[in-house]
C-alpha cells in the first residue's frame, strides 16, 4: 500500500479554511485546496496539495494508493503540534497499514515527521514543492521574517528608547553625552554576549531566587567615602577669598566630579540589585535608570552654572534660563517615561 502523505504542519487549512484534518482522498484534497485558495491564494500549501493530488494520480495508473492530508498548529514547535501531528499519523497507518510514503510538503519544517515514521518501519520518499523561489531562499525568508517580527515586538521599544536617551544626552551634554551613550550600549553588548540579560529573564520567568547579595549597602558606603574624599579634596585645593560667593562657587567646581562620580556609584549600585532581585518589568527599571542618570547629570550642569554665578560669570538672566531649560527637560522626560496610557 502507497500513501500519499500532504502535511500542513502550521495548520493553514484549519485556521484559514476552517477544516478539520486528516483529511481523506483526492476530491476531499481538491476540495481543501479550493477552501484554502479562496481564503488565500499566496498560500504555499495549496500547491503541496495540488502537487500531493498529481503525484497520486500518477501513482494510481500502476498501484495500490491512498492520499491524505494531516495538519499541526500555528506554533510548530510547540507540544500541542508535536501531538496533533503524531495522533493523525498513527491513525493513518493503522487505517492504512501502509509500507511506502511519499511525503509531499512546501518547506523544510514539514518533515521533521519523517524520524517518527521511519521507526515505525516505513519508508518515506520526500517530494518538495516550491514554488518559484528556492529553499534556501525560503529559508531565508522565513528567518528574516520571524526576526523582524520578534524585533518589531520585543526590541524596537528599547532601541527606540535608547536613541532617544542618546540625542538627548548629546543635546544636554555634548561630547560627554556621546561618551556616556557609548558606555551604557558598551555594558549592555557585554552582558548580551556573556548572557546576562537571556539568563536574568529566564530567571525571572521561572520565578527563581537568586544568591546575589545585595550590593546597594556597599554601593551607599562606597558614595559616601567618595564624598567625603571629595570635599577634603576640594577644600585642599580651593583658593581662600574673602568673597564668600566666589569661595562657594570655586568650592563646588572642585566637588562636582567627585560628587557626580559617587552619585553615579550610587546609582549603578541601586540598578544592579533592581535587575537582580526585583521581579518588576526589566524594560522599566532601564528606563527608570536612565531616567536618573541624565538627572544627575542635569545636577551636575545646574551646579556647574551656579557656581558661574555666585563667581560672577553668569549672568541671573542666563543663570534662570538654564534652570528653567532643565526643568522642562525633567518634566517632559517624566511624562513621557512614567505616565501610564488607558490600557496600562
Amino acid at each position: 500500500m502507497y500513501l500519499v502523505l500532504i502535511v500542513d504542519l502550521d495548520d493553514d487549512v484549519g485556521r484559514k479554511a476552517g477544516l478539520k484534518t486528516p483529511i481523506l482522498g483526492r476530491e476531499n484534497c481538491l476540495r481543501a485546496a479550493i477552501k484554502l485558495g479562496l481564503a488565500d491564494p499566496g498560500d504555499s500549501d495549496i500547491n503541496s496539495i495540488l502537487g500531493g493530488v498529481k503525484l497520486y494520480d500518477e501513482l494510481k495508473k500502476d498501484n495500490e494508493v491512498e492520499i491524505a492530508l494531516i495538519s499541526g498548529e500555528k506554533n510548530v514547535e510547540s507540544k500541542e503540534c508535536a501531538e496533533k501531528i503524531k495522533s493523525q499519523l498513527d491513525f493513518l497507518i493503522n487505517l492504512y497499514n501502509p509500507k511506502f510514503i511519499y511525503l509531499v510538503s512546501d518547506g523544510k519544517e514539514d518533515e521533521l515527521i519523517i524520524n517518527y515514521l521511519e521507526r515505525k518501519d516505513i519508508f518515506v520518499w520526500k517530494k518538495r514543492i516550491v514554488v518559484k523561489q528556492s529553499e534556501t531562499l525560503e529559508s531565508t525568508y522565513y528567518l528574516i521574517q520571524e526576526f523582524i517580527k520578534k524585533t518589531m515586538e520585543e526590541y524596537i521599544p528599547l532601541i527606540l528608547t535608547f536613541i532617544g536617551f542618546s540625542f538627548l544626552l548629546y543635546a544636554i551634554f555634548a561630547d560627554m553625552g556621546w561618551r556616556i551613550v557609548i558606555g551604557i550600549l558598551g555594558i549592555y553588548i557585554l552582558a548580551e554576549g556573556v548572557g546576562v540579560r537571556k539568563n536574568l529573564i529566564n530567571k525571572f520567568k521561572k520565578g527563581d531566587e537568586f544568591e546575589v547579595g545585595k550590593i546597594e549597602p556597599i554601593a551607599i558606603i562606597a558614595f559616601l567615602v567618595i564624598n567625603i574624599l571629595g570635599l577634603l579634596y576640594a577644600y585642599s585645593i580651593t583658593p581662600h577669598s574673602k568673597e564668600l560667593n566666589k569661595y562657594v562657587g570655586q568650592f563646588i567646581l572642585n566637588f562636582l566630579d567627585p560628587l557626580t562620580l559617587a552619585l553615579i556609584v550610587l546609582l549603578v549600585g541601586r540598578f544592579v540589585d533592581r535587575m537582580i532581585h526585583s521581579k518588576e518589568n526589566i524594560y522599566d527599571i532601564i528606563k527608570r535608570y536612565l531616567f536618573y542618570l541624565i538627572s544627575i547629570f542635569i545636577l551636575r550642569e545646574f551646579l556647574i552654572n551656579g557656581a558661574k554665578y555666585l563667581m560672577g560669570d553668569l549672568s541671573f538672566i542666563i543663570f534662570s534660563l538654564y534652570i528653567i531649560i532643565y526643568l522642562i527637560i525633567v518634566m517632559i522626560l517624566t511624562i513621557i517615561l512614567f505616565s501610564k496610557g488607558k490600557n496600562d
